[in-house]
């Protein structure tokens, strides 16, 4: 389905780029369910751990079945299963990140015998790892219709997942244009050593695709399609680049991790604006040659490369919360989730409200990038202004004087 919701997202291709981050993932059950009511279904869904897992349950359902999907998934591995008000969130917290440590999360992992992990060295065969992801595997099997992950499938919504080859170290790309998916390459996307183990794929071992890239955009950016399609792609960020200096010991934990994790969409972000800035430097240039020159075969084939569809990318970073500690990616508690899950749906509807409002953008532009987050008070800012002051409806209203300075990856 195509959105019809605001002017800057008419009928484009709809991409969904969903980060890594354990538990932080119920975060993006909000942004899904706001992005369905708006009217926007996505096109194209790439994750990464997590991310790999939302986006099987929304590319593996048909469009009335994926909220369904993820509900499904979230609350049936919510432990505790519910909460008991306000005052026992702090508990329920503590309790859902020892039990995830000590007995794993049913549907999810669970722990191998103490005896046979290879700490060492290997006496059983297991792989090393501390859990087993087999409950995870028929989880998927069972709200996954995999035959839908396939290009043959009539109503395939094309998911790529990103896994890392442990023994070449190279990022790799399972995606279902190129191949059908099934539970394996989902695994392998989310298998985080040393928690999880590795799979093994095509007779090669992989892990989690958040230890080299956690935000898969730069797949986006080099599989996106040519020509004149519009393309509207949603960045959601799970971790905050931006922290504070750490004081104690926990925190240097939280901040080591928040860094580790957090996205490096921005870099790629810049890298698009400036192959963007190439390409229209070489169509002026191009505009001054000789009309011979110009239809000569190479010259042909350097504008061939140029022509690259206009992009609109929204990017959200999901806000730091208070009191999250180094073990917020496996607080499974269901308070939590609820609480994860609220603020993207809220987060997700102020930032396409504002988006019904940005003018459509002009062919001579072609890429504006808009990153959006909540600030210490609670109001979402643009960061894509210097002083990232509050949006409001004056900013977000852009004209095509205002473009130059609006795109930026940053």
């Amino acid at each position: 389905m195509r959105d019809t919701s605001c002017d800057f997202c008419a009928d484009a291709l709809n991409i969904l780029v969903l980060q890594g981050g354990g538990a932080l993932g119920a975060y993006q059950i909000g942004i899904f369910e706001a992005l369905a009511e708006a009217g926007i279904q996505p096109d194209w869904v790439v994750g990464t751990s997590v991310g790999a897992i939302n986006g099987a349950l929304i590319a593996g359902n048909p469009e009335g079945e994926r909220l369904k999907a993820l509900e499904s998934f979230w609350y049936g591995i919510a432990q505790p299963a519910a909460s008991m008000g306000p005052a026992f969130h702090p508990w329920e917290r503590s309790v859902a990140r020892t039990s995830a440590m000590l007995w794993g999360i049913p549907g999810f992992f669970r722990p191998r015998p103490l005896w046979t992990v290879p700490i060492w060295q290997s006496f059983f065969g297991e792989p090393p790892s501390l859990y087993d992801t087999e409950p995870l595997g028929d989880t998927l099997n069972r709200l996954v219709d995999f035959e839908r992950l396939d290009a043959r499938h009539p109503e395939n919504v094309r998911l790529s997942v990103g896994a890392v080859n442990i023994g070449s170290g190279a990022l790799r790309y399972f995606d279902s244009s190129h191949e059908a998916l099934d539970h394996r390459h989902i695994l392998a996307s989310g298998a985080l050593p040393p928690a999880f183990p590795p799979v093994w794929v095509d007779g090669e071992a992989y892990w989690d695709g958040g230890l080299y890239s956690n935000t898969p955009v730069s797949w986006v950016l080099s599989e996106r399609p040519h020509g004149e399609t519009v393309v509207n792609c949603y960045v959601i960020d799970l971790w905050s680049a931006d922290g504070k200096v750490p004081e104690t010991l926990q925190e240097a934990q939280l901040r080591e991790k928040d860094i580790q994790y957090s996205s490096r969409a921005g870099e790629h972000l810049n890298l698009l604006e400036e192959n963007q800035a190439l390409r229209m430097g070489i169509e002026n240039l191009a505009d001054h040659l000789p009309e011979e020159l110009r239809q000569s075969p190479k010259i042909q084939r350097i504008l061939a490369m140029t022509q690259q569809p206009s992009i609109n990318v929204v990017r959200l970073l999901a806000s730091a919360r208070p009191g999250e500690t180094s073990l917020k990616d496996i607080d499974f508690s269901r308070a939590t989730i609820d609480s994860r899950r609220d603020s993207g749906y809220q987060d997700m509807q102020e930032v396409l409200s504002r988006c019904s409002q940005f003018a459509p953008l002009p062919e001579d532009i072609g890429v504006i990038v808009r990153n959006f987050t909540r600030n210490a008070e609670g109001e979402l800012v643009s960061l894509s202004t210097p002083d990232a002051s509050p949006v409001d409806d004056d900013q977000a209203s852009i004209t095509a004087e205002d473009l130059p300075s609006q795109a930026t990856g940053s």
